[in-house]
């Protein structure tokens, strides 16, 4: 009588535990396509970007795989940079130090990104000489 209790509750519980699995769902939910969705721009930082990349979601929908990925990882573009302005040497502690600063963003001024222009200025700036301790 016990093994055929314990039989039948094993039987039970497996039949239980199989129609719970064979009840989820395999694909994606009702109305939910495949892959990423898009992000809402309203929030974002960096608008443009936000919105290069919801294009980019939206052409590569039909995608998988590989492909999904090449077509995903195209560089984005990124929000314009806006120079530093020249400072007001008149205050200055420094004076032909802030000159040569102020000399350096002029000729660095056509730079359009960050990394660039911060080349740039390394390139026209001296180097500093080390501090003495």
């Amino acid at each position: 009588m016990k093994a055929t209790l314990s039989a039948l509750l094993a039987a039970i519980s497996a039949a239980i535990f199989a129609i719970a699995a064979s009840a989820q769902p395999a694909g994606p939910g009702p109305g939910r396509g495949a892959g990423p969705r898009q992000m809402d721009c309203a929030k974002a930082k960096d608008k443009a970007r936000c919105e290069a990349l919801n294009k980019d979601i939206e052409a590569c929908r039909d995608k998988v795989g590989d492909d999904w990925r090449s077509c995903m990882h195209q560089p984005a573009q990124t929000a314009k940079f806006a120079a530093p302005k020249a400072r007001d040497c008149s205050k200055a502690r420094n004076k032909e130090r802030c000159e040569v600063h102020n000399a350096a963003l002029a000729a660095c001024n056509d730079k359009v990104t960050r990394a660039e222009h911060r080349k740039c200025m390394e390139a026209q700036l001296p180097a500093a000489a080390p501090k003495k301790n």
